[in-house]
């Protein structure tokens, strides 16, 4: 009788511990796919630049997909001809992402002032970090193509 018991205690340990399909499908691991091409390039004039002085700026998408519920904070980066480039964006709260456990679009512009961004390869960067520990969720890298 005790082992019987043991064994039907075992098997409910086992049940509880495993838990819902549902918990399991939130836990799923958060990933980044960013496009294989950037926008046309176009005229930025930085905000705190020279009035009428504008520079070649390019605008680099991503999905996010289980991006976790909450705001998280979006780092990105356009490196081309080994230099990197700034964030084309005057707008304040830039990189922070709202998520609600789904997919989210995800997107940066970039300029460079000498020497200026121009048609052919670059290597886009994306991160996405837990707002309040710093924890990161998912990175990813991908060769893109500025077109003409």
């Amino acid at each position: 009788m005790y082992k019987f018991g043991l064994a039907v205690l075992t098997v409910a340990a086992m049940v509880l511990g495993a838990g819902s399909p549902a918990a399991a499908a939130t836990t799923a691991r958060t990933r980044i796919t960013i496009d294989r091409h950037t926008s046309e390039l176009y005229p930025f004039e930085p905000p705190v630049g020279e009035p009428g002085v504008t520079y070649p700026a390019a605008g680099v998408t991503a999905t996010a997909r289980n991006c976790p519920a909450g705001i998280v904070l979006m780092s990105a980066s356009l490196v081309q001809d080994g230099l990197p480039t700034l964030w084309a964006t005057g707008g304040h709260g830039a990189g922070e992402i709202l998520c609600d456990g789904g997919t989210v679009e995800l997107g940066m512009a970039f300029a460079r002032i000498a020497p200026a961004l121009h048609p052919g390869r670059a290597t886009a960067h994306f991160s996405l970090r837990d707002w309040d520990t710093g924890e990161q969720f998912a990175e990813s890298t991908r060769t893109v193509w500025i077109p003409c």
